[in-house]
């Protein structure tokens, strides 16, 4: 028996044999090939009858001749009967409907087992599969066979209204309150939204439509971009990099080269250089340039004459800069009248 580390007291891939238990070894054999059971990945039709010297299409007449089994297995069998009910029950816990990848987690880490899953579904009559076809949404998505589809797609697409036309990104809290339908609950909506293919969660928890940068940055902008804007403070290239990794926004196995980030962050206008490799986003308080162009910004907004001390405040609040560096260059751009400073328009 196959060790499994899922906590359902169910063995997937043994259930598999006994419902295929009055088949000819060597059907077993090839249904078991065609969903990765022994092996590292399902192989293709094409895979399998080249390795037994069949057609793609007997091949496919075998499986099905096994789905057809698992339709045709009486209830008295236990051992299948509790395997058909943890799947039932998991699908029933997520709303009714779930992508194929969640729904095989009940397998644990056994490759084999996520097998067996996917074949008892497949042959399941309490069980269909929504095609992305007709629906927005993901690769392989099943349902409970009495499961509202068109209740799903209006609640879906009421929601990528809502989404397309602020144009913004939102909580699962904040989409439930807009979507003011009283027939579906928080939870629900969330598990709805999970297998669509419009629509997508950021790493931040907000939800918006799947080609905004919000919610896929593609390159090394967009992603700091993102950050930025979800963390809002001042930030170094290095954590910016870092943080890229840790909410899973790098290319997959490599690690983000602090220097990449830096670069993209020096040439964007939406940074802005507020100290030594730390950057904010560009907003109307933040000026792009040295800190003397910050001191002239200072100078030019005010309407009277400012202190030292008024100057030095307000360029601390845009440079992390010391305050003996905003003095040596206050000089070459402002005059002085009677303690405090005006922009000195005739500085070069």
């Amino acid at each position: 028996m196959n060790a499994t580390n899922n906590n359902n007291n169910v063995e997937f891939s043994t259930v598999f044999h006994t419902v295929l238990a009055e088949s000819p070894s060597r059907s077993r054999e090839i249904i078991a090939k065609r969903f990765g059971i022994g092996e590292k990945m399902p192989l293709t039709l094409q895979a399998i009858g080249n390795e037994y010297g069949i057609t793609r299409e007997r091949v496919r007449q075998i499986v099905q001749s096994g789905l057809r089994s698992v339709r045709n297995i009486n209830d008295d069998d236990h051992i299948f009967t509790s395997a058909r009910d943890v799947i039932i029950t998991h699908i029933e816990n997520n709303a009714g409907i779930i992508t194929v990848d969640k729904l095989v987690v009940l397998g644990g880490n056994n490759r084999d087992e996520h097998g067996a899953i996917r074949f008892l579904i497949e042959g399941m009559n309490e069980i269909k599969f929504v095609s992305d076809k007709k629906h927005p949404v993901k690769n392989d998505v099943v349902a409970l066979a009495d499961f509202d589809i068109d209740n799903w797609n209006q609640i879906h697409n009421t929601v990528k209204d809502i989404l397309q036309i602020k144009q913004k990104t939102y909580t699962s809290e904040r989409l439930y309150e807009k979507l003011k339908n009283d027939t579906i609950e928080h939870e629900q909506l969330k598990k709805y939204l999970e297998v669509s293919a419009e629509i997508e969660q950021n790493p931040f928890k907000k939800w918006g439509i799947v080609e905004w940068d919000e919610i896929s940055p593609r390159g090394v902008r967009e992603k700091a971009l993102l950050i930025m804007k979800e963390k809002k403070e001042p930030m170094h290239f290095r954590t910016i990099a870092e943080l890229i990794d840790a909410y899973g926004l790098g290319k997959k196995g490599k690690k983000s080269h602090p220097q990449t980030v830096h670069n993209e962050l020096i040439r964007d206008d939406n940074f802005v250089l507020v100290g030594r490799g730390v950057y904010t986003l560009s907003t109307d308080n933040h000026v792009k340039g040295t800190v003397r162009d910050v001191i002239e910004n200072v100078l030019e907004k005010s309407d009277k004459p400012l202190t030292m001390e008024e100057i030095i405040e307000r360029v601390l609040e845009m440079r992390y800069v010391q305050p003996s560096t905003v003095k040596v260059n206050l000089n070459a751009v402002a005059k002085k009248l009677n303690k405090k400073y005006i922009l000195d328009t005739n500085a070069s």
